[in-house]
């Protein structure tokens, strides 16, 4: 698992950004990324723009980076919140082995269950038999 199931503060890095909590759809998370993590003008707005510029942040102060989640953006949208998950997913495989900077992405620690099992069903067990 790649994030950090924590309360707020327990996290440091050279720059924090925090998701506004009650986000309830795709245009409102991606709005508030825009504006915590100062996307460029160029960002387009939907998931492909999302996985391609947190994968970058080049624009940011040199340094790891913790994106903290005080809740679980869009609860009632399991499909875009299992999408959302996978793109944070895979940029912190990026950056950690790019090894220059870290993405540290966190939610409280309840939404750990929610989290794991979204993910396990967006990613199945290649070794488990579909029989």
């Amino acid at each position: 698992m790649n994030f950090i199931f924590k309360n707020k503060g327990e996290t440091q890095a050279a720059y924090q950004a925090e998701v506004p909590v009650g986000i309830k759809s795709k245009a409102a998370l991606l709005e508030a990324l825009f504006v915590v993590l100062r996307f460029p003008d160029y960002f387009g707005g939907n998931w492909d723009a999302l996985d391609e510029c947190i994968r970058d942040l080049s624009w940011l102060p040199k340094g790891d980076v913790v994106l903290h989640h005080n809740d679980l953006p869009m609860p009632d949208d399991h499909v875009s919140l299992s999408t959302y998950l996978v793109i944070l997913e895979d940029a912190v495989d990026k950056w950690r082995a790019a090894g220059d900077r870290e993405l540290f992405v966190v939610f409280p620690p309840k939404a750990e269950g929610v989290v794991r099992s979204l993910l396990a069903d967006a990613r199945p067990d290649p070794n488990r038999s579909g029989c």
